[in-house]
């Protein structure tokens, strides 16, 4: 049976967790690109989105936590309302020799266009779903030669791989320095900070998923999409380093008053091997700080 060492389990959430509600659709949750040499803010039936630029010489990449399940969509940009097309992108998994290949058609969007003075047209959404094996990976974007268009690429992860349709469980860590309470949507949720001396820390026995979510905190002197990085150890020795990008909150505010706002979340997942494993959550650059909130699914606390 899967235990917590010095951990309390704070409530039990349904699948579809308020936090993510600007961010889900269909149990998918949008992520930003690790590496991108563009970005496309687009009206979508009025509604903003956020793509990601893909032309010839140009790469995208992604890193992804499996076993899941990747939700591309992709737009082609058009020269005229009238136009159709069929499209290829490419992808290709470090470490595999298998070039992924995605073909589609698609016509002209009266309900799809760009935000500002930019003209052209855009093309229907299109959507693929790739299979991500166990492990962590990074996926590379990119076109074929002599392919002359620009793609909008926009990435989601399935949120329901990760519960596998079990409520979800939220962890308090064994120990912490602050914890910070954010209300979303009315909902009050725990975090914990880590930077500027902060630091957190829990004990877990394996196997295990472990969901991480972070939001950069603002101060008066930051503004703009930041980036940063995560670090975790495990039983003394750096396990993984992830690196994050987000903006603001526009939905999540701090329950008590503060000079500070939280960003967007974002998300990454921890291995958690057979066995009692000890994991402490830091910031390399140690001048900025970052609330963490911590998720198992219940299935894995339940399983014998």
């Amino acid at each position: 049976m899967l235990l917590t060492k010095r951990s309390a389990l704070l409530a039990l959430f349904l699948l579809a967790c308020p936090v993510f509600a600007q961010d889900e659709s269909d149990g998918f949750h949008f992520f930003t690109p690790s590496s991108y040499e563009g970005k496309v803010e687009i009206l979508v039936s009025g509604k903003r989105r956020e793509y990601f630029a893909l032309e010839e010489g140009r790469q995208i990449e992604i890193k992804v936590q499996g076993p899941s399940r990747l939700k591309v969509v992709s737009r082609a940009v058009l020269g005229g309302a009238a136009d159709s097309t069929q499209y290829t992108y490419l992808a290709l998994r470090k470490g595999s020799r298998k070039t992924l290949t995605f073909s589609h058609r698609t016509y002209a969007s009266d309900k799809v266009a760009f935000v500002g003075a930019r003209e052209g047209a855009i093309g229907m959404s299109r959507t693929k779903i790739v299979d991500i094996p166990r492990g962590e990976h990074v996926y590379t974007f990119y076109l074929p030669k002599n392919s002359g268009r620009q793609l909008l690429l926009r990435f989601a992860l399935d949120t329901h791989a990760f519960t596998n349709g079990t409520p979800v469980v939220e962890m308090t860590p064994g120990e912490f320095t602050t914890q910070v309470d954010l209300v979303t949507a009315e909902e009050v949720s725990p975090y914990y900070r880590v930077g500027s001396g902060e630091h957190v820390a829990l004990t877990l026995i394996g196997p295990a998923t472990l969901k991480v979510m972070a939001r950069i905190e603002f101060n008066v002197n930051m503004s703009g999409r930041q980036k940063w990085k995560v670090q975790v150890t495990e039983d003394g020795r750096v396990k993984g380093t992830y690196s994050l990008t987000s903006v603001t909150s526009e939905v999540t505010t701090y329950g008590q008053p503060s000079p500070l706002a939280a960003s967007r979340a974002e998300t990454f997942y921890v291995e958690v091997p057979a066995g009692e494993h000890r994991y402490e959550f830091t910031m390399p650059e140690n001048h900025r700080t970052t609330l963490v909130k911590f998720l198992l699914p219940k299935s894995q606390l339940e399983r014998e």
